[in-house]
């Protein structure tokens, strides 16, 4: 068995006490999201005030761990002159040097360079199982290059990383890091009756065998029996905190009068569900949800929808993934973490050669990711439900979007710019249009883009910036096949 294999065994034995804990419920944005800030404090050693930092009660996600090697010991040949064997003074003055030429090109916030350990004598390399733990990502390695401990540091089963890594390589890594240690809610039947059976994965634990994701299923009755529990002056508070972000002139547009929310409890449904979302992510330390939307609507509950929590949680560091579609959950938490924990938008792609574009279309556009504020709609056109259309950000800039096949073995990845974005009339929405549309060109030819996005489900997941490069090297370190274009 192999470090890999041990720390996986680990990893799921630790998980299940984990998951067992009852941690404290406080707003979701302080203590699942992990800023920028703290993964630098994090990472320099520097007592951050993020619940995530290490000392704190949270650990936080996606922190690679790579471990400092410089090989010292001293090579003489018999037609050369004998070297003068160099101090330890000395030795430790090149591992500094080669550390901190890595700190600087690396130019990453989410890397930890563990103590190094510096290889004097043949008897230091014994010292090398002992100071590796199942949270080492990586070996960085300097110094004399030696045939026997070269094979030897390639049999750990860690990444071995020879002076410098590649910018992307490290991005990899990270994807591959936040995967082992992610943990998604289910909620509702499995399979979903809306997700195409044969792209959809064939059973939850799949998730967990191949990259590490725990998913535990949360039963209708315990989301009722805690979306219940909320006091109505609680819940009123929540939604008072949102109206900043609503434009309330929406609810006056002859336009859309169809769309119109009218009964306030559809709102307060909304960030009730909110609340019970934020509480089980809480209770059971997960990093993303998948919910299966009809199964919701049992009994007297017929027009509860998470979309616009949807549009809070996912800004608040929780991947969100609609229909209980678990193949876009797991494409979501992937570019999440190769981007930077960005904001993913995830939902139906569709093709329009005519106007040379793609569009994904979706009732959810997470505020972040909007450079409008959300205009209030209900559930297409129907009279009840919440939903909200806002503009996109980022037009005429760079994105990513990607479509895990239903086996694990392939995504495919499709990079281009964000063209605008367009909201459905009252008679398309009546008609099955979501609320929210984003048009897209493409960079390649957008024919024989089609084939790439459509491994997978129907839903694809997007976010802001080109990252082919660095799911390339996720792909290698997960044996992964990336299905692209070629530019």
């Amino acid at each position: 068995m192999n470090l890999f294999s041990r720390r996986k065994v680990l990893a799921s034995i630790s998980g299940a006490a984990l998951g067992s804990l009852l941690l404290p419920v406080k707003r979701v944005s302080e203590l699942l999201h992990l800023k920028t800030t703290g993964i630098a404090a994090l990472v320099e050693g520097k007592k951050s005030n993020n619940p995530f930092a290490e000392g704190n009660s949270l650990r936080p996600r996606g922190i690679v761990k790579i471990k400092p090697i410089y090989i010292g010991i001293e090579v003489n040949f018999p037609w050369s002159y004998p070297n003068t064997p160099l101090s330890r003074q000395e030795l430790e003055e090149r591992t500094k040097q080669m550390v901190d030429r890595f700190k600087e090109n690396s130019k990453v916030d989410f890397v930890k360079l563990e103590t190094p350990l510096i290889i004097v004598e043949h008897s230091d390399y014994r010292k090398l199982k002992a100071e590796l733990s199942y949270d080492t990502d990586a070996l960085l390695v300097g110094g004399e290059r030696l045939p026997l401990i070269d094979y030897s540091l390639s049999r750990i089963g860690l990444p071995v990383i020879w002076g410098q890594a590649d910018v992307d390589f490290l991005r990899g890594l990270r994807v591959k890091k936040v995967l082992s240690e992610s943990k998604v809610l289910y909620f509702g039947e499995y399979p979903s009756d809306s997700i195409r059976y044969n792209n959809s994965p064939r059973h939850l634990f799949n998730c967990e065998d191949r990259f590490g994701i725990r998913v535990k299923q949360i039963d209708t009755h315990e989301f009722y029996s805690l979306f219940d529990s909320h006091r109505e002056d609680k819940v009123r508070k929540e939604l008072e905190n949102w109206r900043k972000d609503f434009d309330e002139t929406s609810q006056t547009e002859e336009s859309h009068k169809l769309s119109l929310v009218k009964d306030e409890k559809d709102l307060l449904d909304v960030a009730r569900i909110y609340m019970t979302l934020r509480d089980l992510v809480l209770r059971e330390d997960a990093n993303g949800i998948c919910v299966n939307c009809s199964k919701l609507w049992i009994q007297d509950r017929k027009h509860i929808f998470p979309c616009l929590a949807y549009d809070r949680l996912i800004d608040e560091g929780i991947m969100c993934a609609c229909e209980g579609d678990m193949g876009n959950m797991v494409s979501s938490l992937i570019l999440n973490a190769v981007s930077g924990d960005q904001p993913v938008l995830q939902g139906n792609t569709r093709w329009r050669p005519d106007e040379g574009i793609i569009y994904i279309q979706h009732d959810v556009i997470p505020f972040s990711m909007a450079r409008t504020k959300h205009k209030i709609r209900n559930y297409h056109a129907k009279g009840w439900g919440v939903t909200a259309y806002a503009e996109i950000n980022n037009q005429n800039g760079p994105m990513t979007v990607i479509n895990i096949d239903s086996g694990f073995s392939k995504v495919g990845v499709v990079e281009g710019k964000i063209r605008d974005s367009y909201e459905p009339t009252d008679q398309e929405a009546s008609e099955g249009a979501c609320r929210f549309r984003v048009n897209m060109t493409i960079r390649g030819d957008l024919l024989k883009a089609q084939p790439v996005l459509n491994v997978g489900s129907q839903h694809n997941a997007m976010t802001f910036g080109h990252w082919l490069p660095a799911l390339e090297e996720a792909g290698k370190l997960l044996d992964l096949e990336v299905v692209r274009l070629d530019y």
